[in-house]
């Protein structure tokens, strides 16, 4: 009787093993296809004068920031999402900043950012749109990247960019939420 328990137990698990194989393959696939047909969303590129005026205000306000900015946190940076539940985020801007850096966040508009990061270095991520393609379910992730330094890295699959001036990266991961 033990024997045919483990003879079950096995080809029991052998067959969750290949759903889960052939379930990768077929997420890995789904992925490829959106990152391979994604293209970037011209009207975020219009709005770059904006960016730009937001990345300036933030930069001119980089002390208020920096003093929250500390190597034990998990972001490493100031992470500002003003919808954000995360208790490592931040909610609010600083009062110093606040009045320089919301009307151009404004301006903006909600489906256009929903929040950014500013680092250390005083490189900044724009975070654009998160959203779950309807018919592949994949993750799409948009980013903006502000580079001063004009340091921009080349991205590799399962991100995606397209350098926009030598400040600024245009930016979008691509990912397929875990089967279990």
């Amino acid at each position: 009787m033990l024997h045919l328990f483990r003879q079950f137990l096995t080809s029991f698990s052998l067959v969750i093993f290949l759903f889960t194989v052939a379930g990768c393959d077929t997420g890995e696939k789904a992925v490829r296809a959106e990152y391979e047909n994604y293209t970037f969303d011209q009207l975020v590129i219009d709005k770059l004068p904006l960016y730009d005026s937001l990345a300036t205000a933030i930069i001119e306000n980089f002390p208020s920031f920096a003093k929250y900015i500390k190597n034990e946190d998990s972001y490493r940076s100031f992470r500002y999402i003003p919808d954000s539940e995360d208790p490592d985020v931040f909610i609010k801007l600083p009062s110093a900043a606040a009045p320089k850096i919301t009307p151009y966040y404004d301006r903006i508009g909600k489906e256009f950012i929903y929040g950014f990061d500013v680092f250390k270095d005083s490189s900044i991520k724009i975070l654009v749109r998160a959203r779950l393609t309807p018919k592949s379910e994949v993750d799409i992730v948009e980013n903006l990247s502000y580079y001063s330094g004009g340091n921009i890295r080349d991205r590799i699959f399962p991100e995606k960019d397209t350098t926009l001036n030598k400040n600024w990266q245009y930016w979008a991961w691509f990912g397929k939420r875990d089967l279990f």
